[in-house]
């Protein structure tokens, strides 16, 4: 009955350069004043931010599966970052950080179980990775390589001594191959581990190389042991 103008005004409350907790990532809230002539009424409201998944995608090797994986992210507006992919034995694996907006999360999972035929796929809620500060920070970075015979157990070894002095694995990879000359079958390991801040007042990274060396001797392998603190882990 009251034709009266109605007025809308928005005003973030959240300012420029601000760090948003992750627990209050997934929505902005924003407030709007709404006048009607004579008085002024405040409401809030919410408008979706972005949020970042872990899709992790696993089955029998086939054409087209990462093809198919990024076509589903690209039509629900997703942005894929950071991925690996690996071939092992006859299974191909697809982990990648995608970027999406919250609405279209549960139809983006079900689209993925649905449309990736063979393959089994998980989604996994995670942060932005450039607003997160690495906590504890790296005190050491060592990198190791492994080559020569296999042996039961070879790689519960290796990464035993690295827990033993209280190191993580930042990455790792192993594989087999052929020996130059023929005839066996050479089997190398090689990442790189790393222990945070504080260390222990004994750590002393020397020890573990010359433990490591050590160790190979009495399995037929070389195994190298180096300092790469300041590098990065990821390569």
């Amino acid at each position: 009955k009251n034709n009266r103008h109605r007025t809308i005004m928005f005003s973030a409350t959240i300012g420029r350069g601000a760090i948003i907790p992750a627990s209050r990532r997934l929505l902005t809230p924003v407030r709007a004043f709404v006048t009607d002539g004579t008085t002024l009424i405040s409401r809030s409201f919410s408008t979706p931010t972005k949020k970042f998944i872990v899709i992790n995608t696993v089955g029998l090797d086939r054409p087209g599966i990462v093809s198919d994986v990024t076509r589903i992210v690209t039509d629900k507006g997703g942005n894929v970052g950071e991925s690996r992919a690996q071939l092992l034995g006859g299974h191909f694996s697809l982990m990648m950080l995608v970027e999406i907006a919250p609405a279209e999360m549960d139809d983006l999972h079900n689209k993925l179980q649905n449309e990736v035929q063979g393959m089994l796929t998980t989604c996994f809620d995670t942060i932005d990775p450039k607003a997160v500060e690495i906590t504890p920070k790296i005190g050491f970075a060592g990198a190791f390589k492994l080559s020569g015979a296999d042996n039961p157990g070879i790689v519960h070894k290796l990464t035993s001594v690295l827990a033993r002095h209280s190191l993580t694995i930042g990455n790792m990879k192993t594989s087999h191959e052929e020996a130059p000359f023929g005839g066996t079958e050479l089997f190398t390991m090689e990442g790189r581990a790393v222990a945070h801040e504080p260390l222990a007042s004994q750590f002393d990274w020397t020890k573990i190389k010359a433990e490591l060396q050590e160790m190979g001797e009495s399995m037929n392998c070389d195994i190298e042991f180096k300092d790469v603190t300041g590098d990065a882990i990821r390569k």
